[in-house]
C-alpha cells in the first residue's frame, strides 16, 4: 500500500503545466533564486515580491539547480515533504494511539483529495501545514505527561517546526497556533525554549529582509497581506462566511461520510483528543472569519482533523459493522472517473459545471466504477480497507492519465505556449486573464507587454477564464 501511494504522489507531475496564478509565480520566483544566487529578497520577473515568505522558493531553487524541470523543480520537492511527513505523522501517532490508529488516520489522509491534490503543485500551503501540523503532534505527549517531567527538547522542536511554518507562511501558523496556549499552560515556563528555537529558525531571513527594503516589506509583507485579508476586498478572494463548510467536505472526500464515527465514540475524550479538537476548531474559526478565503488555507486542519477521527474511534466496534461504513466512501471513490471528464471543465470555466464535460461511461469507467462498491461488500473484513484504498490510488491514476493531458491543453498556459513561442512577430497582451498572464510569463520568462506600449503584429486575448486567442493586433 505504501509503494502504491508513493507512486501516485510521484506519478505525472510534468504531465500537467503550470496551474492557477500562484503557482507560476512561485516557480518562477524559486528559479530566478537558482540563476541569480540571491536567496534573501524574492523577485518576481526583476521585481521584488513580498507576499510570501522563502521556503517554498529555496526548494524550487534546490530543484531548479538539480535541473529537474520547469515544473518537477517545485512539485517535485513538495511532493517528498509530503510523502515525509505522512511517514513522520505515523511515527508519532503510533506512540500515542496505537499501530492501528496511526496507520488508519496516516492512509487516510494520504488517500484524501485535499492532501493528494496540494502535494502535487508548487504552493505554500503544503509546506505550511507540514510544520505546523508537526508541531501540533509533538506536543501531543507533553499533554499526557507529568507537569513536573522534563520536556525540554520536545518544547525546542515545536519551536523549530513553527519557525519552519513561518519561513513557509508569515504570521499563519502562529495564530493557528494559539490552542497551544492554553493546553500547554502548565508548562508556561518551558514556553521560552519554543519561542528562542522558533526566532532562530524564522527571525535571520525577517530581519534581513527588513534591513534589505525596509519599510515596503513590512507594509506589503505584513499589513496588506496579513491584516488586509481579514476585511479586504482588494485581494480578489472574497468568498461567504460558510464558505469552507463545502470545501472541508470536498477536502476529505472520498472520507466524508467517515466525519460521523466519533459521533459514536462512548468513552470520553482526554486532553489529546481534546487539543486535536482544539486546532481544527479554533482554525477553521479564524480562516471563516477571514473576508478573503481560499481551498488550500483548510489544508494545515486536515492533518490533526484526521488523527483526531482516527483517536476517537474504536476501531474494533467500528470493524463488526465495516462494510456499511465503508460503502459511502466506496461509492465516492466509484465517482472517480466522472470526476476525472467533468475536473478540466470546471477548471476551465471556474465553477462547477456539467455543461461541456462530455461525460461517457464505457466498460473501463465502470470497472473503476464497481471495483471499489465491490471491495466494500464483498472482500473480507480485515481486508476491505486494504482493497478500497488500493481502488483510490487506481482511480488517481486514472484520473491523471485522464485529465492531465486535457487540463494541459486548455487550462495550463503550456499549451498555448508551445503553439506560439515561435509565432512570426511580435506578440503582446491585450486583455489576458492573469492565470494565463502569469503562466504565459512563466514559460516566456518574462511577461508579454502590454498592447497598449506600443505597435505589435498580434494580439493575446482571453475570453473569460477559456483558452485566449491569437489575433491581429490591428484588430483585437
Amino acid at each position: 500500500m505504501v509503494l502504491a501511494i508513493t507512486g501516485l504522489y510521484l506519478y505525472g507531475l510534468s504531465r500537467v503545466g503550470v496551474l492557477e496564478p500562484d503557482e507560476p509565480r512561485y516557480l518562477a520566483i524559486g528559479r530566478a533564486m537558482a540563476q541569480t544566487g540571491q536567496f534573501i529578497t524574492p523577485k518576481l520577473w526583476g521585481s521584488a515580491w513580498f507576499e510570501k515568505p522563502p521556503l517554498l522558493y529555496w526548494m524550487t531553487s534546490a530543484g531548479t539547480a538539480l535541473h529537474l524541470g520547469p515544473e518537477m523543480s517545485g512539485r517535485l520537492p513538495v511532493a517528498i515533504l509530503s510523502l515525509a511527513f505522512l511517514a513522520v505523522m505515523f511515527t508519532l501517532l503510533r506512540k500515542e494511539f496505537g499501530l492501528e490508529t496511526a496507520g488508519i488516520s496516516s492512509v487516510l489522509l494520504a488517500t484524501s483529495a485535499g492532501w493528494l491534490a496540494f502535494s502535487c503543485l508548487a504552493l505554500t500551503d503544503l509546506p505550511l501545514a507540514v510544520f505546523y501540523s508537526s508541531a501540533v503532534f509533538l506536543a501531543l505527549p507533553i499533554l499526557r505527561a507529568n507537569p513536573n517531567e522534563k520536556s525540554v527538547w520536545r518544547f525546542v522542536l515545536i519551536g523549530l517546526a513553527i519557525g519552519l511554518a513561518s519561513l513557509a507562511k508569515g504570521l499563519v501558523p502562529i495564530a493557528l497556533a494559539a490552542p497551544f496556549c492554553w493546553f500547554l499552560r502548565r508548562w508556561w515556563r518551558n514556553w521560552w525554549l519554543s519561542l528562542i528555537a522558533a526566532a532562530a529558525v524564522a527571525l535571520p531571513w525577517y530581519a534581513a529582509m527588513y534591513q534589505r527594503n525596509g519599510s515596503a516589506f513590512i507594509q506589503e509583507f505584513f499589513w496588506r497581506h496579513h491584516f488586509e485579508r481579514l476585511y479586504s476586498p482588494s485581494l480578489q478572494h472574497v468568498q461567504p462566511w460558510w464558505y469552507y463548510v463545502p470545501v472541508l467536505l470536498g477536502a476529505l472526500f472520498p472520507w466524508t461520510p467517515l466525519l460521523a464515527l466519533p459521533l459514536f465514540h462512548r468513552n470520553g475524550w482526554d486532553e489529546r483528543r481534546r487539543f486535536l479538537a482544539a486546532c481544527v476548531g479554533f482554525g477553521f474559526f479564524i480562516f471563516s472569519l477571514s473576508l478573503n478565503k481560499l481551498p488550500g488555507y483548510l489544508l494545515p486542519l486536515l492533518p490533526s482533523a484526521f488523527a483526531l477521527l482516527g483517536a476517537s474511534v474504536d476501531w474494533k466496534r467500528v470493524a463488526l459493522r465495516l462494510r456499511w461504513w465503508l460503502l459511502p466512501s466506496a461509492i465516492l471513490i466509484g465517482l472517480l472517473p466522472l470526476v476525472a471528464q467533468i475536473l478540466p471543465r470546471v477548471l476551465e470555466v471556474g465553477r462547477i459545471t456539467l455543461r461541456g464535460a462530455g461525460l461517457r461511461v464505457g466498460p473501463t469507467e465502470t470497472f473503476y466504477m464497481a471495483a471499489p462498491v465491490a471491495a466494500s461488500l464483498l472482500a473480507r473484513r480485515a481486508w476491505a480497507g486494504t482493497l478500497l484504498v488500493l481502488c483510490l490510488v487506481a482511480g488517481g491514476f486514472y484520473l491523471k492519465i485522464v485529465a492531465f493531458p486535457i487540463l494541459d491543453r486548455y487550462v495550463s498556459a503550456r499549451g498555448l505556449w508551445h503553439e506560439i513561442e515561435h509565432t512570426p512577430g511580435t506578440v503582446c497582451n491585450f486583455w489576458l486573464d492573469r492565470n494565463w498572464a502569469y503562466g504565459l510569463a512563466f514559460y516566456r520568462g518574462e511577461p508579454y507587454p502590454a498592447c497598449s506600449s506600443g505597435k505589435f503584429d498580434f494580439a493575446l486575448k482571453s475570453h473569460g477564464h477559456g483558452l485566449p486567442v491569437l489575433v491581429p493586433s490591428q484588430t483585437p
